[in-house]
């Protein structure tokens, strides 16, 4: 008996085989199939087969290894990039394998792609936490002594939340910015998942999030400026989710920011 089987986790509000985002790709594989035969994987406008699509000219959707021969293990997969506009019109997939002598056998599978939907935003903790005074304990390097003084740093945390994703692992580059430009004591201190432990950029300047992590915390330390309001803001780009391919769907949600008000300046403490 031959199946066809689409490979995505079944749930709602997430890019999944039988109903993918635009811009998401999903694996497609049959099996059962006579080894030695040969299959095409194509797509229709109809049930019955009929209204049969030229992947080649179609821009909404592309079939990745159309055609191909059956081995041993009798299985035939292509992986199948749903592009915008897909969400338009349902779909039907088919698996066509002939045998050596011509004889043919079908399936067939009904797609109904979807809006993307999928988005990595980046938040205050908790949200509406926009504000806060410069940190003065000793533990942020704030030094009071006079002959050494040292208005030491300010540390804020900020989430990076995933939104209908699958368990497919996710990424972004975080980019870490604050007005006035020309405090550069500022850094990222660490970004950090329940399941993905303290996470490393790579040669790319991508932090990899597991799959079963919806959201990090990402920790920064801002040098203390008497005198002058900092607005401290943390963007993400190049987010996606590994496998589907899924991009990022509301830039609008991409950068954070955080104002941190004016420490009074005092020039010294003297005694007479």
């Amino acid at each position: 008996m031959i199946t066809l089987f689409a490979f995505g986790q079944a749930a709602e509000s997430q890019s999944t085989a039988v109903r993918p985002y635009e811009g998401a790709m999903h694996v497609y594989t049959c099996n059962g199939i006579s080894a030695g035969a040969d299959y095409n994987f194509y797509i229709t406008a109809n049930a019955d087969g009929s209204g049969r699509f030229d992947d080649g000219l179609t821009g909404e959707f592309d079939i990745i290894n159309e055609k191909g021969k059956v081995g041993e293990d009798g299985l035939a997969s292509s992986p199948i990039q749903w592009n915008m506009g897909a969400s338009m019109r349902i779909y039907y997939l088919w698996l066509e394998a002939t045998a050596p002598g011509g004889c043919s056998n079908y399936i067939s599978m009904q797609i109904a792609p979807q809006l993307n939907v999928f988005d990595i935003l980046s938040e205050n903790i908790p949200v509406d936490n926009t504000v806060s005074c410069p940190a003065i304990a000793s533990t942020d390097g704030f030094n009071a002594i006079a002959s050494t003084y040292d208005a030491g740093s300010t540390t804020l945390n900020f989430k990076i939340r995933r939104e209908n994703g699958t368990t497919n692992n996710w990424s972004f580059e975080p980019v870490l910015t604050v007005d006035p430009a020309y405090n550069l004591g500022i850094s990222i201190v660490s970004i950090v998942g329940v399941n993905s432990g303290n996470l490393t950029a790579d040669a790319n300047k991508l932090y990899t999030v597991n799959g079963a992590d919806s959201e990090v915390i990402v920790t920064v330390a801002v040098k203390n400026l008497p005198g002058t309001i900092q607005e401290v803001s943390l963007m993400i780009k190049n987010q996606g989710e590994n496998n589907t391919n899924l991009q990022d769907s509301n830039p609008a949600n991409d950068t954070v920011r955080h104002r941190i008000e004016i420490m009074p300046v005092i020039n010294g403490l003297q005694g007479v």
